[in-house]
């Protein structure tokens, strides 16, 4: 298969990173407000999102997306998402794409599972989905969505398209250790398993493609840390989900790759 990589708008020397927000209007917006701050010299300031963005149906999900787009053009910024587990996944598939990327809305794009784009020399790798593990709670078509987890052929196709720098998904691969508390009683022991068999497809497609980055939501913690894996060091980071005081966002400088003095968690950026 042929890798179209897109060069979409110039190449921007600071992003800001975000992680889980759920559908949540007044955070998303009072992180989008932080903009001219946290990115003053650049333009158009770009949003990269790990999944779990807020992709529902009915006028409550269509308000969240108007606040957000009006906000973004307040502030002279756009979105890039990534799909987590939570979000419509029928309707992403129904957007009109725009150099391989999904337009959601004027300024909120859709990253497929397997887009590719390059900055400052470093290629970049899109690939969301994850499993929810509260899934016996949740109601098809309501809040939940066929779709959420990354399909074997998919894993297949981004293995096979080659290596990339840096990977942008929601789930986390499965040599990226942590130690969970007991699940709730609630929660079906076949999605907790499921979850396990998506982080490993995940993990095989990190073997495959190699990066020596890698950035991802979905599981609400806020981290730094060098992982060893088969092809090398991999500096992974995870951020956290809406609502908290630190840790769901950061500032990543794009061309050296350094985390800013943002903090990712209580005492700023950390290893665990």
């Amino acid at each position: 298969m042929q890798v179209v990589v897109a060069t979409v708008m110039r190449e921007p020397g600071r992003v800001l990173v975000a992680g889980d927000w759920h559908g949540n209007t007044g955070w998303a917006c009072s992180v989008i407000r932080r903009l001219p701050e946290l990115l003053p010299r650049e333009s158009p300031r770009i949003v990269l999102h790990c999944g779990d963005f807020g992709i529902w149906p009915g006028a409550e999900g269509a308000r969240y997306l108007r606040e957000v787009d009006r906000a973004l053009a307040e502030h002279d910024a756009v979105l890039w998402f990534v799909d987590g587990n939570h979000e419509d996944h029928p309707r992403l598939g129904r957007v009109p794409r725009v150099e391989g990327r999904g337009r959601v809305a004027e300024r909120v794009w859709h990253l497929p599972r397997g887009h590719r784009w390059r900055w400052h020399g470093r290629t970049w790798l899109a690939l969301g989905g994850a499993v929810s593990v509260d899934r016996a709670l949740r109601r098809e078509g309501l809040d939940w969505w066929p779709g959420e987890q990354i399909t074997e052929r998919q894993a297949l196709r981004v293995a096979a398209d080659g290596p990339a720098d840096v990977m942008l998904t929601h789930d986390c691969p499965a040599l990226v250790d942590h130690e969970f508390g007991t699940p709730p009683s609630f929660w079906a022991r076949e999605d907790l398993e499921a979850g396990d068999v998506h982080r490993r497809r995940l993990q095989r497609v990190v073997d495959a493609v190699r990066p020596g980055h890698l950035i991802h939501g979905h599981l609400h913690r806020a981290y730094l840390r060098t992982v060893d894996m088969p092809h090398g060091p991999v500096r992974v980071a995870g951020l956290d989900c809406d609502g908290l005081p630190v840790g769901n966002w950061a500032v990543l400088d794009v061309p050296t790759m350094a985390w800013l003095k943002i903090p990712l968690g209580p005492k700023g950026p950390h290893e665990e």
